[in-house]
């Protein structure tokens, strides 16, 4: 039987604007073509169509591949409804609408439908089971019957039962899985829906022809669902005959509490068949099933693999924490319901006594403080407060301390420390006291930064750890108060600091870890003594002090005395490594510049360092042990001199004090805070606050750690250099090691005093390195001048280059910077025709400048001389000066006849050879280059050729107004030596030719 659509339906269905699933929808087609669309019904295939403002409709059919055919005969206007009840039981069958009116046709588009095999039954099963994920914000588990349909709208069909509303497409063609949209699927529960995604899984349905819902049972599994967790499922039964499968775990979740680490905690859920079908357990697990969340094995689960409508078993979880803190887990029943399991969300909170955190004990020079973290809460519990366990010579003593808000550490701070002192801190929660920690004793202290407090009491003077807690230092009935400008001695075991009570006075006290020794006072003054400087070789300390209104520097010994007045218009003083230098802010330029000084009076000015910053009086300006860096104040940061702009972070207010700390800089502002400034490749940057609290009374600080002093060494070293320096500051085991920087020998151990050999004239810098036991270590360095090179020696006389004497006065001088220390004299000889022999050195180191000579005949005598310097230096030899003694006459062989030897007191050796005849000969073997003839010249002297061999040198004049006896004449200077007969012959007749003897020399 086909039947159509009743009239009064025709306004329901012009709502329906959505498609049945898997068939398209209505659009926005123009009004002439209809869309058609079909559902299941118990007697037949539906089909239906939204109403085109046709005149009439016809419905078509297709089947097997045959053409299309009218099965609906014509259908009036305001038809859109036609039910098949032709097509036979699981027949397939292709639809199509025809819309008519007087001009045309408009034909849809085909939709094909199968009728079921089997018509579903109409029954009274009405359910909506909604079955919550855990872990949802709105949505919980509900089950309620007496179920309602709508009327299709909007392309909608909305079933309600109870609380639970579920709005899904008007029409399904079937039984079958289909996926939803959010724009197909809302779901709704109280005063809260959500559109969602959906898999709707249809085991029957069926529709009236008036198109109202005739049956139906499906599961739904909602996805997306906004505010929501996991997968949320609904069984959907309407006017069914078919059960449906549910399952409830309760508690849904469950919070086991605080449980007290490694103490088991069990607690039982119960699985129940709230549906009307048996469900099949497939599985029970607890995630992450190991000792702290497992099933409890006291009390297995007694679930059976089905479980019957209405039936229930149990499942146990225990819980044991391992560490405390939160813990959570899910125990997961796997089912056959729709959903495919079932979560509890477990929950619980593992609480123990815990250890205190970060205990650690820091020692400075005279005390200690002991600081362990600040914690609320702790073993997963609040935590009450700390026992602080001291023991000394076997007792134990607690003391307490109650927790705080505040996350800073606490310190417990002692200004004495008593040997053997040590601690342990133990940490008490709501569960009960946690266990003592290690017992640490009181470290021997390696370093401190002293800081003077500017307080009107004996404890003005604190002390502050690596870490920056202050220690005020002990009570100390000789400490004088209150204590301004501090500096601390070289070797580490000295401070000096400066009182300001009624009278300014500058004092040194021993400060050592455990000894705080009496003050000794070195000077007092009216005037403010500040910007102390203690020297590196221990024996000077610098200050600066006013003079009216003029800042001056001072030097006074470390031992005490009298000042001595460096210079004026100078400030802020800071040694140098050479120990006779001082860095300074020079007011005597203009502008003020950074420059370095002699320290000594006057103050000559050295250098000025290189970059234009203006320092003035009273920025603190401190010099790097090393001498690479200098330091000073300019407002809130911390320059390095240098053309190169290095500047710290801005600070909190202006720097009032600065110290080096080994590489790192200290720094005290106006605000009384303390920082460390570190550096990287020259550039500063903040390292760590020290003395966090304020306190603006605080006028000075300084570094205190155990230190190499090198002893006082000389402004300018020989070649061999010996460095002394101070170890004693260090304990037992530590060793040392020197090297000169600038030479080319590597560092190497040393022991005091370490000695340089075989240096170069120039600049060095002489490091001693301490290595410690405890790897804490320090250095020393010392800037040294080295004048490798011998004065420069000269002969002064004598003048002469021959002489008849039998003495020559020997004269010498040198010069050298560093002062003659003594003088090394030598001569060679040579015969009158034989080589120089070798050197004799009559004179060695003396001190005398003049020395007599004693000379013999007939040789030549070349001396040189040599010189030491007060640094042990020796020159070179001189150039040396050549003088010769003549030979007596009788060394002369009497070439001829006619010659008249004679002798007399007036003659040299008292003898003579003479004659009046001409071309009277004399002969000599000589070799040599220069020659003296000592002869009488008178009045009536003849004259004598000269002869080198058979060569005619020159005829010498013998005449002389006035007589004079053994007169020495050169002769010409031979350009090389000549070896050979020296030929004598009188070149005058009738005059006297007297010849005294002949001098040879080889130079």
């Amino acid at each position: 039987m086909h039947r159509a659509l009743k009239p009064a339906l025709a306004a329901a269905l012009a709502a329906i604007t959505l498609p049945f699933i898997a068939h398209a929808a209505f659009g926005d087609e123009a009004t002439t073509t209809p869309t058609a669309q079909v559902f299941p019904t118990r007697q037949g295939i539906g089909v239906t169509w939204n109403s085109v403002g046709a005149s009439s409709y016809r419905v078509e059919r297709q089947q097997a591949g045959a053409d299309w055919a009218q099965v609906s005969g014509p259908l009036g206007a305001s038809t859109v409804s036609w039910v098949d009840d032709y097509l036979g039981i699981g027949e397939t069958a292709s639809y199509r609408v025809v819309a008519t009116t007087d001009d045309e046709a408009a034909t849809s588009s085909a939709v094909t439908a199968t009728r079921s095999t089997e018509t579903p039954a109409v029954g009274d099963v009405d359910v909506l089971s909604l079955d919550a994920e855990p872990g949802t914000t709105w949505l919980d588990d509900e089950t309620a019957d007496a179920v309602t349909a709508s009327a299709p709208a909007g392309g909608s069909r909305t079933l309600a039962a109870g609380t639970v509303k579920v709005r899904l497409p008007a029409f399904i063609t079937g039984p079958g899985n289909y996926s939803l949209t959010p724009s197909e699927l809302e779901l709704t529960q109280g005063d809260h829906s959500c559109t969602a995604n959906g898999y709707l899984s249809v085991r029957a349905v069926a529709y009236t022809a008036a198109l109202e819902l005739d049956t139906l049972s499906a599961s739904l599994r909602v996805t997306g669902c906004a505010g929501t967790a996991g997968i949320n499922t609904v069984e959907l039964r309407y006017h069914s005959t078919f059960g449906y499968q549910a399952l409830s775990v309760t508690p849904e979740k469950y919070d086991y509490g605080k449980v007290r680490y490694n103490v088991a905690s069990s607690a039982p859920f119960t699985v129940k068949n709230t549906g009307t079908d048996p469900v099949q357990i497939t599985g029970i697990t607890v995630a992450n099933e190991l000792i702290e969340w497992r099933q409890d094995p006291a009390a297995p689960h007694d679930c059976p693999s089905t479980l019957a409508p209405a039936a229930s078993c149990t499942v146990s979880v225990r819980f044991m924490p391992q560490t405390p803190g939160p813990k959570s887990t899910t125990l997961t029943i796997q089912d056959t319901t729709a959903s495919g399991r079932h979560i509890v969300t477990l929950t619980g909170y593992g609480v123990d006594v815990a250890a205190a955190q970060n205990v650690a004990v820091r020692s400075t020079y005279n005390g200690h403080t002991v600081s362990w973290r600040s914690l609320q809460t702790a073993g997963g519990t609040a935590v009450l407060g700390y026992n602080l366990h001291k023991y000394l010579n076997g007792v134990e003593t607690v003391e307490w301390f109650p927790v705080k808000a505040s996350t800073d550490d606490f310190v417990v701070v002692r200004s004495s420390t008593e040997p053997g002192t040590e601690y342990a801190v133990s940490l008490v929660n709501e569960v009960g006291e946690g266990p003592v920690s290690t017992r640490l004793p009181v470290p021997r202290a390696v370093e401190q930064v002293v800081i003077t407090q500017g307080e009107p009491d004996s404890r003005d003077l604190v002390a502050a750890d690596e870490f920056g807690n202050v220690v005020p230092f002990p009570a100390d009935p000789n400490s004088v108060r209150p204590k301004e400008a501090v500096t601390s001695s070289p070797d580490g075991r000295s401070l000096a600091y400066v009182s300001g009570t009624t009278e300014r006075a500058l004092w040194t006290q021993t400060v050592t870890p455990g000894l705080l020794g009496v003050p000794v006072k070195l000077w007092s003054s009216t005037a403010p003594i500040t910007h102390l400087s203690w020297s590196p070789d221990g024996t000077r300390i610098a200050f600066q002090a006013p003079e009216n209104t003029t800042p001056c520097v001072y030097l006074i010994a470390a031992t005490g005395g009298t000042p001595t007045k460096v210079a004026c218009q100078v400030s802020s003083p800071s040694w140098m490594p050479d120990a006779r230098t001082l860095v300074v802010s020079d007011h005597r330029l203009t502008p003020s510049r950074l420059a370095t000084i002699a320290a000594t009076a006057g103050g000559t000015r050295i250098s000025t360092l290189p970059g234009d910053a203006e320092v003035a009086a009273g920025r603190p300006v401190r010099a790097s042990a090393d001498g690479r860096y200098v330091a000073f104040g300019d407002g809130s940061t911390v320059r390095l001199a240098g053309m190169t702009e290095r500047r710290s972070p801005s600070l909190d207010s202006e720097v009032r004090a600065i110290a080096w700390a080994g590489a790192r800089i200290l720094t005290l502002t106006a605000g009384g805070r303390v920082y460390e400034l570190g550096m990287d490749g020259g550039d500063l940057y903040m390292y760590n606050g020290l003395a966090r609290e304020t306190n603006t009374n605080r006028s000075d600080l300084t570094w205190q750690h155990p230190g190499v002093t090198i002893k006082p060494t000389p402004a300018v070293m020989g070649p061999n250099i010996s460095v002394p320096f101070d170890s004693s500051a260090f304990a037992a085991g530590t060793r040392f090691y020197c090297k000169v920087e600038g030479s080319f020998e590597p560092e190497e151990p040393c022991t005091s005093p370490f000695t340089g050999t075989e240096l170069r004239s120039g600049n060095y810098q002489v490091i001693v390195r301490a290595s410690t036991p405890d790897g804490s270590g320090a250095a020393g360095w010392r800037n040294i001048t080295v004048d490798a090179d011998g004065p420069v020696a000269r002969m002064v006389t004598p003048a002469y280059q021959s002489s008849v004497a039998a003495t020559a006065t020997l004269t010498v001088s040198a010069t050298d910077p560093n002062g003659i220390a003594s003088y090394d004299v030598q001569y060679r000889r040579a015969t009158s025709a034989g080589p120089y022999g070798d050197p004799v050195q009559p004179w060695t180191n003396t001190t005398a400048t003049s020395m007599n000579l004693a000379v013999a005949a007939g040789y030549e005598y070349c001396v040189s001389v040599r010189a030491k310097d007060k640094l042990g230096n020796i020159g070179q030899w001189s150039t040396q000066r050549c003088f010769s003694r003549p030979l007596d006459d009788r060394s002369m062989s009497l070439a001829t006849t006619g010659w008249t030897r004679a002798t007399g007191s007036t003659f040299y050796y008292g003898t003579t050879t003479q004659t009046t005849a001409y071309g009277k000969a004399l002969t000599r073997t000589v070799q040599g280059k220069r020659f003296f003839l000592v002869a009488t010249r008178c009045p009536t002297c003849g004259s004598v050729a000269v002869y080198a061999g058979n060569r005619y040198l020159t005829t010498v004049n013998l005449a002389y107004p006035t007589t004079h006896k053994q007169v020495l004449l050169g002769l010409p200077v031979q350009s090389t030596l000549f070896s050979g007969t020296l030929k004598l012959v009188s070149a005058s007749s009738g005059k006297l030719v007297q010849i005294d003897g002949l001098a040879v020399g080889r130079s």
